[in-house]
């Protein structure tokens, strides 16, 4: 946990940082945090600059142990990148062969999406197809779901069709309830701005 100053202020710029594709700043100022501070939270932000700055390997080996959503996510994801697809399956969950696709994965829609790319990249297309029209049925706005459906051959599920045009949507109203905004889970609510001074 961030126990000071130093480490909120080392928190803050690193997520600033990385907001604005400073990469080797932000994974500067989280590996300072990590061996300040380590935490799930602090390992998925310099996990998440490592995996942006295209080392996948790196951001695996500081996530392996880690328990938390997030943090098992990005495992599989890196795990992907690297051709470790039992790794990233197990990452999500998945202990089994699972062959119904009815496994419970971490991170919601996106997980069963990545699960159901796992599949795909295993040869395993009704597995895969699965875990896809789960993903939808979850997210109705998961784009990539539809589309790696499509080129699968798979129909989509009774009762779902594919989403209207966005500026439809928003010129109605409508937000699923899914929040506009967020973040890192953990990051402070407000971000240093050039000052120095929080900006809400």
């Amino acid at each position: 946990a961030m126990n000071s100053g130093v480490d909120s202020a080392l928190w803050g710029w690193a997520v600033y940082s990385l907001q604005h594709h400073l990469y080797d700043n932000a994974t500067f100022l989280s590996e300072r945090l990590v061996a300040e501070a380590s935490s799930e939270a602090s390992k998925l932000l310099l996990a998440t600059c490592y995996f942006q700055s295209g080392a996948p390997a790196r951001a695996e080996l500081v996530l392996h142990g880690c328990t938390a959503a997030q943090n098992r996510y990005l495992l599989a994801l890196c795990s992907m990148q690297l051709g470790k697809l039992s790794e990233a399956q197990r990452a999500l969950g998945v202990a089994g062969s699972d062959p119904d696709g009815t496994a419970q994965v971490v991170n919601g829609a996106a997980g069963l999406y990545l699960m159901g790319r796992i599949c795909i990249k295993q040869t395993q297309r009704q597995r895969a197809v699965k875990y896809l029209t789960r993903s939808v049925l979850l997210n109705p706005f998961l784009w990539s779901a539809y589309e790696a459906l499509s080129q699968l051959g798979a129909p989509l599920p009774e009762g779902v069709e594919k989403p209207p045009m966005i500026d439809s949507l928003c010129a109605a109203g409508v937000t699923c309830g899914v929040p506009m905004t967020g973040g890192l889970q953990g990051a402070p609510t407000a971000v240093p701005t050039a000052g120095g001074q929080s900006a809400a």
